[in-house]
């Protein structure tokens, strides 16, 4: 398929999406006192992804009993499979049907291209009038980094601003064998372990497990500004890059290979999924994952073992961490002033914050003597270790377990969190966006190939590399290059 045949579907699909996003009736900005509790009760149709929870009646009916005093509102809760939930929502954005508030970022329903084609409220001007709470809680410089085309049109959750990444582990597997694995810097260190490992645990075939994103490729800190076009932390100052061309990702390409090949790794790692139940029933010792404080805890509270963290990579807060999770109202709400009153309050109340999130006391979790939350096993509902998706983390109530220094320990790491020199920095790839979309569909086609291990490197990246410069990989990233000198210029004025 040709460069101008790529480009003419392309658009097509552009003018469609674009289209169907202009659908349907748009919310018009109604207005009420922010101080007052309104006469008129509002339904608030709320979706989020995760896993459906049979006792949501319940929790809703004590989340309305609460709000009614309040804001006068009801919640209707829409608790969407993690697989299903971008198809359905975007559906419906697409169709322009009705829904108050939705879970969006940068990796599911697509926060910037839905901002861009009008599918989100614009919330700079509710800001100060319905949101003022939240808005000092989260800063001004974290909001400017969710901005899109200088606006806001979701809200980041207010949690770890920082981001780092390291080793997930089983506890008992490093004890055992005695591994530090807090002195194991990278994979090529860990791989004498992992074999040892192989060797002498039966049950444990494949002691390292990843998916894409986890592969040697976890320890790049990299941020994408358009595909390919990206920049490096502590690498190439000043310069935006071919990420798939860099010394970097092949290194991070070749040695998956090599652990593929030492047979480390499924021989079906192309096709195996999601490899979450695979740590959960214990079959694998390890993987790289993103980690803040207490992120072992919070994850594996349903493992067969018990899980332990260790970080390699330096902790800074680049451009994509406030896109990571966050909150938008639809452009279809019929009362958004109601639904950012709703918000206000998820961010500063901890009562309702928690309630959202554990259920209702005494029915789905018990308070322990010293105030840490217990869960009742098979309540029918809690959300607990979905913290990361709603409001504000640092009003949830600790678990049994938890360390008493989390929230601290949370705060610590956002304010040592390092920024790069790329910080603040918006490409506005609009006048390449013909041949950053025609990248990202051949990134799509090559790049598991490549980062996975299953295939030969020197088969899979000539071919690859080739195929992005046919539809554009050079303009983009000149295009990139061309706005980053600018802002650098501008940046070094102040």
């Amino acid at each position: 398929m040709n460069f101008k045949r790529i480009v003419c579907m392309v658009a097509a699909v552009s003018v469609i999406t674009a289209t169907f996003a202009g659908c349907g009736e748009k919310s018009t900005i109604t207005s009420e006192d922010a101080n007052t509790v309104p006469k008129n009760a509002y339904e608030i149709n709320w979706y989020m992804q995760g896993t459906t929870q049979s006792d949501t009646p319940a929790v809703e009916a004590k989340i309305n009993e609460y709000l009614k005093d309040k804001i006068n509102a009801t919640v209707k809760l829409h608790i969407l499979d993690t697989s299903q939930y971008t198809q359905k929502v975007g559906t419906m954005i697409n169709a322009g049907e009705y829904f108050d508030l939705a879970f969006c970022a940068s990796w599911m329903l697509d926060y910037k291209a839905n901002a861009a084609n009008g599918a989100f409220l614009e919330l700079d001007d509710m800001l100060p009038k319905y949101l003022p709470k939240t808005a000092e809680i989260l800063g001004e410089d974290f909001m400017n980094a969710a901005k899109v085309n200088g606006k806001l049109y979701a809200l980041p959750v207010n949690k770890e601003k920082a981001s780092q990444a390291g080793w997930f582990f089983r506890k008992d597997i490093a004890e055992k064998y005695n591994i530090d694995m807090n002195s194991i810097k990278s994979f090529e260190e860990l791989e004498p372990y992992l074999l040892e490992i192989q060797a002498k645990e039966p049950d444990m075939k494949y002691p390292i497990d990843w998916k894409t994103d986890s592969t040697p490729l976890a320890f790049i800190q990299y941020e994408i500004l358009a595909a390919p076009a990206a920049v490096i932390y502590g690498k190439y100052d000043g310069k935006v890059v071919n990420f798939y061309e860099t010394e970097e990702y092949e290194q991070a390409c070749r040695i998956s290979r090599k652990f593929y090949q030492d047979g480390l790794i499924k021989k079906d790692v192309m096709t195996s999924g999601d490899f979450n139940q695979r740590l959960k029933e214990g079959k694998t010792f390890c993987c790289a994952y993103p980690l803040k404080p207490g992120k072992a805890t919070e994850v594996s509270k349903n493992y067969k073992y018990k899980m332990d963290q260790a970080e390699v990579t330096p902790v800074i807060e680049d451009n994509q961490a406030a896109t990571g999770s966050m909150m938008a109202i639809s452009r279809t709400s019929k009362n958004p002033a109601r639904v950012a009153r709703f918000l206000e309050l998820l961010y500063t109340d901890e009562y309702l914050y928690n309630l959202v999130l554990y259920g209702i006391e005494g029915k789905h979790y018990n308070v322990t003597s010293d105030g840490y939350v217990k869960l009742i096993p098979e309540s029918s509902y809690s959300l607990s270790g979905s913290e990361w998706m709603f409001g504000n983390v640092f009003l949830a109530k600790l678990k049994e377990g938890e360390d008493p220094q989390k929230v601290e320990k949370l705060k610590q790491f956002n304010k040592e969190a390092k920024k790069p020199l790329y910080y603040g920095f918006k490409f506005d790839a609009s006048k390449v966006d013909l041949e950053a979309a025609a990248c990202k569909k051949v990134i799509s086609e090559y790049n598991k190939q490549a980062v996975l291990g299953a295939m030969d490197p020197d088969t899979v990246l000539p071919a690859f590399r080739k195929k992005l410069k046919e539809v554009g990989a050079d303009k983009v990233v000149e295009e990139a290059q061309r706005q980053y000198d600018a802002f650098l210029a501008e940046k070094n004025k102040k």
